[in-house]
C-alpha cells in the first residue's frame, strides 16, 4: 500500500499481512496503520507470524497453511460486512 494514499481513501481497507514479508515489511505494515489511525479510517488488520510473502498461494514453497486458511475466513467476513446490504 502506497502510505501517501491513505488521507484519500474512501472505503475500509482489509490489510493482512505476514511478519517474514519483506515487501511489503512489517515497519511498512506498522507505518499503513499508523497512518490509517491518524486519518480515522476504517480497517481491519491482522499480521501473520511464521508468514512470509505470498502465503495464501497454495501452489508455492511460501505457502502456510493455517495462516492461508484464517485469512481466507477473514477475507469473506469483511466481504460480507462491506460489501452487502
Amino acid at each position: 500500500a502506497t502510505i501517501d494514499m491513505v488521507a484519500n481513501l474512501a472505503c475500509p481497507l482489509l490489510a493482512l499481512f505476514g511478519e517474514e514479508d519483506g515487501n511489503p515489511s512489517p515497519a511498512h505494515a506498522t507505518r499503513l496503520v499508523e497512518e490509517l489511525d491518524k486519518h480515522g479510517k476504517t480497517y481491519e488488520y491482522k499480521m501473520y507470524a511464521n508468514a512470509g510473502h505470498a502465503f495464501f498461494a497454495d501452489y508455492r514453497p511460501s505457502y502456510r497453511a493455517a495462516p492461508a486458511q484464517d485469512m481466507w475466513h477473514r477475507v469473506l467476513l469483511f466481504y460480507e460486512k462491506y460489501l452487502t446490504s
